[in-house]
């Protein structure tokens, strides 16, 4: 019995016409990476695709700006052995493409950059991508095209599978640092003035400046300003943060010691000065409170610029709180 196989003609063709199919990224890309290269976070494509498609898409969305730096896998495999990679830790810094790249090299890049200090976040959709993801500091599965292999392992799953949300998180995460950062400075540069002026004054023999009204009346004046003075985007960029950076630097805790206790003893040399002119105690209280008072309505304008409605409301009442009705 023969049997006769269907061949695909190969003669007697007309050409009509030609269908060019294009997957191209959003729209949207292209300002996300924007802002990573602005804020030193360094995106490095591992993709198995061709390099020309690989550069092609690159050059579109501005990665590596106008000539990005690409490697293709495939015609140097020896670079992306594990143990090559540890010998040469400089050498994905430089790079901003990796073409032809198998789910073997995805996994030793992201092995190679966590060994030299790197926070690193993978975004995949694929079972070849799974490795990398799981092995990640933050591996961030696509919701809508994703293999179910991918969103198990990842620790983030993006529902609109944009790029852009990913910024969007880091600038939220950012602001959120420096809002809590620029809270607990106006917290301790109030706090050291207010306990050392507190415990010392009495030490040193003279009348107590705080009564329980006074300490109430503060403390109404200080949290609430901490709260919510400090809540809104207080710049338009973020200060990068590197990673394992500390909350507060050496400079930041040596200028906060400083305007602590310089307050402190401003605050001590008034409090003494009214008690030498009138011996009136409620009057060198006056001065001391009302400087304390003036001083955190001063850091919110300092920290705040005013640019907010919450920071411009705590600002007013706490001047008019400190005001002689008479």
């Amino acid at each position: 019995m023969e049997i006769q196989k269907d061949l695909e003609p190969s003669t007697d063709l007309e050409f009509c016409g030609l269908l060019a199919f294009e997957d191209p990224p959003r729209p949207e890309v292209a300002s996300a990476i924007e802002y990573c290269n602005s804020q030193g976070i360094h995106v490095l494509m591992m993709t198995g695709d061709h390099p020309l498609t690989a550069m092609a898409v690159a050059q579109e969305v501005g990665l590596g700006g106008k000539q990005p730096v690409m490697v293709c896998a495939e015609e140097f495999p020896q670079k992306f052995e594990e143990a090559w990679l540890r010998d040469n830790p400089n050498f994905l810094t430089t790079l901003d493409i990796v073409a032809r790249c198998t789910p073997l090299q995805k996994l030793n890049l992201v092995r190679a950059l966590k060994t030299a200090g790197k926070l690193v976040a993978v975004t995949g959709d694929g079972v070849n991508d799974v490795p990398a993801l799981k092995t990640a500091d933050i591996g961030i599965a696509m919701g809508e095209r994703g293999s179910r292999s991918a969103k198990e392992v990842s620790s983030i799953v993006l529902m609109d599978d944009n790029f852009q949300t990913i910024t969007n998180a880091i600038k939220e995460g950012r602001q959120l640092f420096l809002n809590l950062k620029v809270s607990f400075e106006y917290l301790l540069l109030i706090h050291i003035p207010f306990v050392l002026t507190a415990a010392l004054i009495p030490l040193l023999g003279f009348p107590l400046l705080y009564l329980p009204v006074h300490i109430v009346w503060l403390e109404l004046i200080i949290h609430p300003t901490a709260l919510f003075a400090f809540q809104g985007k207080l710049s338009s960029k973020a200060t990068p943060q590197a990673s394992g950076q500390a909350f507060f630097s050496s400079t930041d805790i040596f200028q906060i010691l400083s305007a602590g206790i310089s307050v402190a003893l401003a605050m001590g040399f008034l409090f003494h000065t009214g008690l030498s002119e009138s011996s009136e105690l409620g009057h060198a209280r006056s001065l001391a409170l009302s400087l304390l008072v003036f001083w955190s309505a001063a850091l919110v304008g300092v920290f705040t610029r005013l640019k907010t409605w919450p920071a411009l409301i705590v600002f007013i009442c706490s001047i008019l709180s400190a005001l002689d009705p008479d």
